[in-house]
């Protein structure tokens, strides 16, 4: 048997309905590999995320990390998984959870080797990002926002590589994640880190993959995304997207999708 693949996404302080089409998609398109979702205390109705195959690893963080939000602390969690994890995965998927739906089997891609990571649209870029600009400039200073100003956006929230790749992205991430000083909406400071990390080379194999590829990022895209006919999101290729990531940014595709996982 070939090794298997593996899913890991975070679903702190979540409810089933948060996370249902994450794991029903998954389902409906046929997905056998493994899913591991990382909870925290305040995470509600885990037997219903378990029925629908997922393995549920609850966490704490230590008292004295108790600053880091969760969106960064999630790279130490599948960091320590995958090192005291005995299995020998093909390929593993880092994602978002709450709003990502799945169309295709995502590992039915021809992943290169090495880690892909992902780009919002590009006609956005780090320094025109209210959001970019805050979180690096607070995390990584004005002279990394300067570097990166003008480059497209490069997105923490979906990434894929083989076992290697994914374990040498997390110690890099993990190692530029601290220390970290609060600060007001610093939530998302990891994508500053994940823009540093991607764009001045500091990963070893990394490809590129953007919105005409096997991952819609929808937060910076004109509009509601275009549906074929079976209500499938296509990508800027005009193919349906294996993976679509905020898609909640869309209010008609958002109640389109939770009416179909109601």
């Amino acid at each position: 048997m070939p090794p298997p693949t593996l899913i890991l996404g975070l679903a702190a302080g979540y409810h089933y309905g948060d996370v249902r089409p994450f794991l029903a998609s998954l389902e409906r398109v046929g997905y056998a590999g493994e899913v591991v979702l990382f909870v925290s205390p305040t995470t509600r109705d885990l037997p219903r995320m378990a029925a629908h195959g997922a393995r549920i690893e609850s966490f704490e963080r230590p008292a004295e990390f108790a600053h880091v939000p969760y969106n960064a602390w999630r790279f130490f969690l599948y960091r320590d998984f995958l090192a005291h994890s005995e299995g020998e995965y093909a390929r593993i998927l880092l994602t978002d959870v709450r709003d990502v739906i799945f169309q295709r089997e995502p590992f039915a891609h021809p992943w290169p080797e090495g880690l892909s990571v992902t780009l919002e649209d590009r006609r956005m870029t780090v320094g025109a990002c209210e959001h970019m600009r805050r979180w690096t400039e607070a995390h990584l200073g004005g002279e990394a926002l300067t570097r990166l100003a003008d480059r497209p956006i490069a997105c923490s929230g979906t990434s894929v590589g083989g076992l290697t790749a994914v374990r040498d992205y997390l110690d890099a991430m993990c190692a530029r994640l601290l220390p970290f000083t609060p600060g007001p909406r610093l939530a998302g400071y990891d994508q500053a880190v994940h823009n540093l990390l991607v764009h001045e080379g500091r990963l070893a194999g990394v490809n590129v993959v953007d919105n005409s590829g096997p991952v819609l990022t929808l937060g910076y895209v004109l509009g509601e995304p275009e549906r074929d006919a079976e209500g499938q999101v296509l990508a800027a290729s005009g193919r349906p997207a294996h993976i679509v990531h905020q898609y909640d940014r869309k209010p008609a595709l958002f109640a389109h999708i939770r009416r179909c996982y109601a």
